[in-house]
């Protein structure tokens, strides 16, 4: 992490986007992330998500997708088009096996909102200044 992204021992804001089709999901990992300061964007499909990347006034820093997405564009596509523009920053996708891609993305076997807020976090800040444990609501927890 350069030091233009800490200021003063706290992590730069980042624009993060979540696209996944669980609303519940989508709503923990999004109120935890903007709880660090975090501007969160949401996307129920691939393509709303798409169009949110394609958005080159409101570039997206990080990106979170479930590889299986409704209609059309899935999280591959996604991640694909998140790489034109950071060919060296992981996506996180969940899939039904953990993995890393040959292009560095971090797969997660079908991930809780806590295990990937805490990947995000990490990919965000490897040097682990970010306090990265999610809070453990049973509800979100369950429900995902």
């Amino acid at each position: 992490m350069s030091v233009s992204e800490k200021i003063m021992g706290r992590i730069t804001p980042q624009r993060i986007l979540v696209a996944d089709t669980n609303p519940i999901f989508r709503g923990a990992l999004a109120e935890w992330l903007g709880a660090q300061g975090h501007e969160v964007i949401t996307a129920e499909t691939g393509e709303k998500a798409f169009l949110i990347l394609r958005d080159w006034k409101h570039p997206i820093d990080w990106l979170y997708a479930r590889a299986s997405l409704p209609l059309l564009i899935d999280g591959w596509i996604l991640a694909d088009e998140y790489h034109d523009t950071h060919r060296d920053r992981a996506v996180i996708l969940s899939s039904d096996e953990d993995r890393v891609s040959s292009r560095g993305n971090l797969i997660l076997k079908q991930p809780t909102p806590s295990r990937v807020y805490e990947t995000v976090c990490r990919a965000i800040d490897p040097s682990g200044g970010m306090d990265c444990v999610a809070p453990q609501p049973a509800t979100a927890q369950r429900a995902a």
